[in-house]
This record gives structure tokens, C-alpha cells and sequence, in this order.
């Protein structure tokens, strides 16, 4: 029985080697497959990866198109000084500038705005927000 013992003590170090290269071997037997098929799957998922970036790529392009070309434009808006709030936001209304004029109006209201906005022939963009709009015809 001692020499079972010594044989394991002694030997200890090379004994947990051996299960480790037999487990080692066992994972990579049962996984030669996937293994293979690895690059296979790599490359078709770089491909995807590919064709999405392309894709955003294109609709930022688009996206910064349209953007220029509507910045380009710009709509000619006259306000006279006895022009209220109702009248700029119903001026702007009819030329396209906002798509309600009473809620620019009440967005007028509500920034506080309404005895600031001043007399004259502005040039707005086409799709600026009410924020900027309001921020070219006020003080």
C-alpha cells in the first residue's frame, strides 16, 4: 500500500498533466466542428457587419443631403409693427414654417416672447424648429 502511496505522491504533478491534456482533448474532439466552422462564421458575420455599416452610411449620406438642400432653402417672411403673435404665427403658417399656428403661438406665449418679436423681411429656412425660428424674428 505504500508504494501506491509514494508511486502517487511522487508522481502527483505529471498524474493532474495527463487529466488535464485527456480533458483538454476530449473538449476539442467533441468540438472539432465548430472549431472548423469557425473562419466560415467569422467571415459571415464580418459580411453583415459590412453590409450594415454600407447601409447606415447611406442614409447618413441621404440624411445630410436632404438636410443641405432644405438649409439651402430659405422662406422670405415680412412682419410689420403692428403685426401681433396671431399674426407672425399665422404668416409663418401659411408659408410653410410650422405646422400649427396656434401652437406656435402658444409656443410664443409661453417662451415669453410675444413683445419681443420685431418688424422687418427675415429669411427662415425651410425645416427650422420653432426654437429657431422664434430665435430670428425676437430680440
Amino acid at each position: 500500500m505504500n508504494k501506491i502511496k509514494d508511486f502517487f505522491y511522487n508522481k502527483n504533478d505529471i498524474i493532474i498533466v495527463l487529466i488535464i491534456l485527456i480533458a483538454a482533448g476530449l473538449i476539442i474532439y467533441t468540438r472539432i466542428s465548430a472549431i472548423m466552422d469557425y473562419p466560415e462564421t467569422l467571415a459571415q458575420q464580418n459580411a453583415k457587419a459590412q453590409q450594415t455599416t454600407q447601409a447606415s452610411e447611406s442614409k447618413e449620406t441621404t440624411a445630410a443631403a436632404s438636410s443641405e438642400s432644405s438649409a439651402a432653402e430659405t422662406v422670405e417672411i415680412t412682419i410689420s409693427d403692428s403685426d401681433d403673435s396671431v399674426a407672425v404665427a399665422t404668416k409663418l403658417y401659411q408659408a410653410g414654417l410650422v405646422s400649427s399656428d396656434t401652437e406656435f403661438q402658444s409656443y410664443i406665449s409661453n417662451m415669453g416672447k410675444e413683445s419681443s418679436l420685431k418688424s422687418g423681411t427675415f429669411q427662415i429656412p425651410k425645416g427650422s424648429t420653432d426654437e429657431q425660428i422664434l430665435n430670428i424674428i425676437a430680440n
